[in-house]
């Protein structure tokens, strides 16, 4: 293999860059791009120096093939001579250094020298026939076309405007008879000649402003790819800030539902405690009394026992709560459901609101019993929050008894809860929010937002479930939880 030649590279590519190839053996696209291209950074800007230099090279070769011709002529068929070749070469000679100013960033200066040059042409063709020659009218138009295409809009109108004033001063001057064009081709017909000058005319005005359109369209074209593509960017900077907006509130709900546990606990620990402080009570007083009968003695023991119990339930109910570890094992949902009535009994007692639980079969789950401990310890906490003394904003339609009521619906393959109080409900408006992170219509620092966002993202990402809420301001709120019974490891992983 040849040095530095790799496969995305093709020999051609190669011999080219090591100049081994001639210029003439390129690709003629190439060459044609080379000749006629612009240097240039700004789109506008090589757009004109690139149909300047198409028309500027098109002039030189028209004149170098007619310096050709005329030349042959002179010297092989003397009798035929007319012009002298010279004036033709001259021609050529100008049009090359119009072409070299443009290749040498001076392509302003080249346009209008081009310009005027060409603006002389039918100058001197209404001055040598009239006003009314038809190929003079024409060149002006020509030359209109290309001040606007070459440099500018306003260039062109200024073009427009000496062009009528010649016209218009041609044409006085030859009514008031003080200069007198050459008229004689005004008695004969159209010949075939002219037809052809007109054509070629023509021909020019055409090819010109279809090269300006399509150069134009290019640029369209790839303003509207450029378009194109930053909008997909901007989707998908869009996607990302959103998808990474995202992840950052599910990582902050989730550092704020660590917080807000013991926020929660925070709120019912001096019920906790008054629990706590009266079992601890009932087992010091009972254990201290010896003087007693059997049957006295029996019975104290079975109270200081039964609140033992108490006191233990209560502490394996807090540790659930707190607990942090993720462990999945089968559990039985009724015993999750009375573990958190259990946790919340003081704070409904002082609300006066009752907690009814209307269990099912024994229900067994297989996943995370304390992420399930946490959905209806929130569900259960607002609902009692619900049912609190109302303030002036809600108030409920039944402001007697208060309650909260957990169900249990047991079907073939969905466990369905059901947690529903007759408090100051949910405004129709904010149903759309509530599962929101940080969003809450508690008042007075009540709530902080966090409670019903956390038991969607558990019910939905933990345990594959749906939870829905419906709510009517004054009559209350229910909220469904729907979970797919899973009941051993692999249909948990599934």
């Amino acid at each position: 293999m040849l040095p530095g030649l790799t496969d995305n590279l093709s020999l051609r590519g190669f011999l080219k860059r090591r100049k081994i190839i001639p210029f003439f053996m390129t690709n003629p696209r190439e060459i044609f791009y080379k000749i006629v291209g612009s240097r240039s950074e700004n789109e506008d800007i090589a757009r004109r120096e690139y149909i300047l230099n198409i028309l500027i090279v098109s002039c030189a070769v028209l004149f170098l093939a007619t310096f050709l011709v005329s030349t042959y002529q002179y010297f092989a068929l003397p009798k035929y001579r007319g012009s002298s070749p010279l004036f033709f070469l001259f021609f050529v000679f100008l049009f090359g250094g119009l072409y070299w100013l443009s290749k040498r960033n001076k392509s302003k200066i080249a346009a209008h020298l081009f310009l005027g040059l060409f603006f002389i042409l039918p100058t001197y063709a209404i001055f040598q026939w009239g006003a009314d020659v038809v190929a003079g009218l024409l060149f002006y138009v020509l030359v209109i076309i290309m001040s606007g295409i070459l440099i500018g809009s306003r260039v062109a109108f200024v073009v427009m405007g000496l062009s009528s004033f010649f016209i218009t001063l041609v044409a006085y001057l030859q009514t008031s008879k003080i200069i007198n064009p050459i008229s004689y081709w005004k008695a004969e017909p159209f010949k075939v000649v002219d037809t052809v000058l007109v054509s070629i005319i023509f021909l020019i005005i055409a090819t010109v402003t279809w090269i300006s359109t399509r150069e134009v369209q290019k640029s369209l074209s790839r303003v509207r790819e450029s378009e194109a593509e930053l909008k997909k960017e901007r989707d998908s900077l869009e996607i990302k800030v959103e998808d990474r907006t995202k992840e950052l509130k599910e990582v902050q709900a989730e550092k704020m539902s660590q917080l807000y546990r013991f926020a929660e606990f925070g709120r019912i620990s001096s019920g906790l405690f008054h629990d706590l402080i009266n079992p601890l009570n009932a087992v010091s007083l009972n254990l201290g009394k010896t003087d007693g009968t059997a049957e006295e003695t029996k019975q104290y023991v079975g109270n200081a026992v039964r609140a033992a119990k108490k006191l233990e339930d209560l502490v394996v109910a807090v540790r659930r709560q707190l607990a942090r570890e993720e462990t999945k094992a089968l559990f039985l949902v009724e015993e999750e459901i009375k573990h958190v009535i259990e946790v919340l009994s003081h704070k409904a007692q002082n609300a006066n609101v009752d907690l009814r639980f209307i269990p099912s079969s024994d229900i067994q789950m297989f996943g995370d019993a304390i992420k399930f401990n946490q959905v209806v310890l929130n569900l259960v906490a607002n609902g009692i929050d619900a049912c609190m003394p109302p303030t002036a904003e809600l108030v409920p339609v039944n402001p007697g008894a208060r309650w909260v009521q957990i169900s249990l619906i047991d079907e073939p393959e969905t466990m369905i809860m059901l947690v529903e109080d007759n408090g100051v409900g949910i405004p129709e408006h904010h149903m759309d929010k509530i599962f929101e992170p940080f969003f809450t219509t508690k008042i007075n620092g009540q709530g902080i937002g966090i409670g019903l966002s956390m038991a969607k993202r558990i019910v939905e990402k933990d345990f594959g479930g749906l939870l829905t809420a419906k709510s009517e301001a004054g009559r209350g709120s229910s909220f469904k939880v729907s979970l797919p019974v899973r009941k051993q490891a692999t249909e948990y992983a599934a």
